[in-house]
């Protein structure tokens, strides 16, 4: 008798089965979708803010190896534009005032390339100089972009601040969470 049972049965899914697979995949899909958008967005800007970091590392120790002020100048920024910010050096040597003018050379595409972003730059200093003795000029930069996802819309920003007398590039993230009503605002990254 069971040997009879065993002949018959055969293995497979059935139609019910394979429709709650399908549904369980469509629900995932639909709230995973969404925040997959907005996940994307948050990561472009952070990408584009650590490498415009990385732009001003790079400046600053060229500035030192090199023995010549570097300069970082603000081309084109703002909501709706992307970011470009383009690098100069001064005489071997000299500490030069940091400042448009005649005597700085573009370094260009073939030495050190220019810092571009799909991300806005806002709240900006339009030069920043690095000298040869690591020093530089105070300022700063701060990158912002509107991401939309499952929670809604949201502006996510970032900032450096940099430090005159020794040059130190600080990174921080503005925090939109609230600690007993108030918003927790810049916090070191």
């Amino acid at each position: 008798m069971l040997r009879l049972l065993i002949k018959h049965f055969r293995p497979g899914i059935t139609l019910i089965e394979l429709l709650v697979v399908i549904v369980i995949i469509g629900i995932l899909a639909g709230v995973g979708g969404p925040n997959l958008g907005g996940w994307n967005c948050r990561q472009e800007l952070k990408n584009d803010f650590s490498e415009l970091n990385g732009f001003l590392e790079e400046l600053k120790i060229e500035s030192v190896t090199r023995n010549r002020t570097m300069l970082a100048s603000v081309r084109s920024s703002g909501k709706g534009n992307n970011a470009l910010i383009k690098a100069y050096q001064g005489p071997q040597g000299k500490k030069r005032a940091c400042g448009s003018g005649a005597g700085w050379e573009y370094l260009g595409a073939n030495d050190i390339t220019d810092y571009e972003a799909e991300s806005a730059l806002e709240n900006f200093s339009k030069t920043v100089c690095f000298n040869a003795d690591a020093s530089a000029t105070a300022g700063s930069y701060t990158l912002g972009r509107e991401c939309s996802g499952y929670w809604g819309t949201s502006y996510f920003q970032y900032k450096n601040q940099i430090f005159g007398a020794t040059g130190y590039i600080e990174k921080l993230k503005y925090n939109t969470n609230k600690v007993n009503g108030k918003v927790i605002g810049w916090e070191d990254i």
